[in-house]
């Protein structure tokens, strides 16, 4: 009977947590919930190269994407400033990677939105990012994507955000999934 009961109680341990889903980045002290923004989780990948750290996957419908990466590129010391050179740096080498991937053909980029990238100002708690926007064309339409940037606890915070440029809904998703990862990122629940 002890067995049965541990059985269960493992189960309803198990079906609970399915439900309420979390995923823990040490590396930064902050649990991601099963959804953001009306993205699901998908999951977290450790990569191989410890300086590459993790991905932290959300979907939601039609190509709506967000994705986190933490990482610490290698770098004994990432400062806390976003407008730090070295972080600065880094951002035009996240775009140059982008822009890459368009230069190898798997897709093709029809435009930067905006002429350079931004640092957002967003209000109340959580970090700032530094921000780039762009459209890729697909076989399929349009996709809208946009590159954002912090640094957290000796880390580099990176966010991707994806959508069908014909979703409607689109912009709206996507600005809610960043500001509900910001206040995560931030504490400020």
């Amino acid at each position: 009977m002890r067995n049965h009961l541990v059985a269960l109680a493992l189960y309803c341990v198990t079906t609970t947590s399915m439900a309420q889903a979390t995923t823990y980045e040490p590396s930064i002290g902050v649990s991601f919930p099963f959804e953001i923004g009306g993205l699901t989780f998908q999951g977290r990948t450790a990569f191989p190269q410890k300086a590459l750290g993790v991905a932290i996957e959300y979907t939601g419908s039609d190509r709506m994407r967000g994705a986190l990466y933490i990482y610490n590129g290698g770098l004994a010391s990432v400062p806390a400033d976003i407008d730090a050179p070295v972080v600065r740096k880094h951002f035009e080498q996240v775009i140059a990677d982008l822009k890459a991937w368009d230069r190898t053909g798997k897709v093709r980029m029809t435009q930067a939105v905006g002429k350079t990238e931004r640092t957002t100002t967003f209000a109340g708690c959580g970090p700032q990012f530094i921000v780039r926007e762009f459209e890729i064309d697909l076989p399929e339409g349009t996709l809208a994507s946009a590159s954002y940037l912090t640094t957290m606890k000796n880390n580099f915070v990176k966010l991707r955000v994806s959508y069908m440029k014909s979703e409607v809904q689109g912009p709206q998703v996507a600005q809610k999934f960043v500001q509900q990862v910001r206040q995560l990122l931030g504490g400020c629940q």
